[in-house]
């Protein structure tokens, strides 16, 4: 697992550091804001040569986590800061874990609560400043 820096003019989000952690143990990755309190963050993993995959999306203190990852992994939000929690690690979960955080507008909003009614819209609006 890995430590990744986003910044926006000179607001960044700052991450655990490196883990190694053994199989069968949980981990729990911490993500918080600098200078910004932004109400939308952000876990994604990304295994060797593979794309990023959203792994928890939170606005505010409402935290969605991906239909796949609802078994053994549980996020927290607490003000500016979203922790990811990996229960009975496997093999599997050897990754680089990137946060982001973005400043949501109402369309961004909508679609997520409708992305987890299965309402339209099916598609996702432009995203800006992730």
């Amino acid at each position: 697992m890995s430590l990744f820096h986003t910044s926006l003019e000179g607001h960044a989000v700052v991450q655990s550091p490196d883990l190694f952690v053994e199989r069968g143990l949980n981990v729990t990755l911490t993500c918080s804001q600098n200078k910004t309190d932004f109400n939308s963050m952000y876990w994604f993993r990304q295994r060797p040569g593979q794309a990023l995959k959203l792994v928890v999306y939170s606005y505010v203190q409402m935290e969605n986590m991906e239909e796949e990852f609802k078994s053994r992994f549980s996020a927290k939000r607490i003000d500016t800061s979203l922790s990811l929690t990996l229960h009975h690690l496997q093999v599997a979960d050897s990754a680089v874990y990137f946060c982001a955080k973005q400043e949501t507008q109402w369309c961004t909003l909508i679609w997520a609560w409708n992305k987890n009614t299965s309402h339209l819209p099916t598609q996702p609006p432009p995203s800006h400043n992730i």
